[in-house]
């Protein structure tokens, strides 16, 4: 009979470790789940925040590439301008120097 009580006290000794143990198992898990769940949440909002920045930053460089072009196409007409100028500058001269010329011949 002692023998049953020795043995219903360990195995309850042996039950109450285990209880204990499942709790803090327990207790354990939930606390993981809250870090994970914290973790996800942040991973979530930094993911937004680089995909915020990436857009930015493409959009930075779409304007900045229009901003280019419409200066190369500035410096473009800029320079055709002054092309066209010089040209009929060099033309008159020309016109000039052969009317020089054509008067000249007619005098002798």
């Amino acid at each position: 009979m002692e023998t049953l009580y020795f043995t219903l006290g360990i195995a309850s000794v042996v039950v109450a470790a285990v209880a204990v143990v499942a709790v803090w198992a327990m207790l354990k898990v939930a606390k993981l789940n809250s870090v994970l769940r914290d973790v996800e949440q942040q991973f979530g909002s930094t993911h937004r925040d680089i995909t915020m920045v990436e857009h930015t930053i493409m959009n930075q460089m779409d304007h900045r590439s229009n901003d280019i072009d419409k200066r190369i196409e500035d410096i473009y007409r800029t320079i055709d301008s002054r092309v066209d100028k010089t040209a009929d500058n060099v033309s008159r001269e020309i016109a000039e120097i052969y009317r020089i010329l054509e008067a000249k011949a007619d005098i002798k």
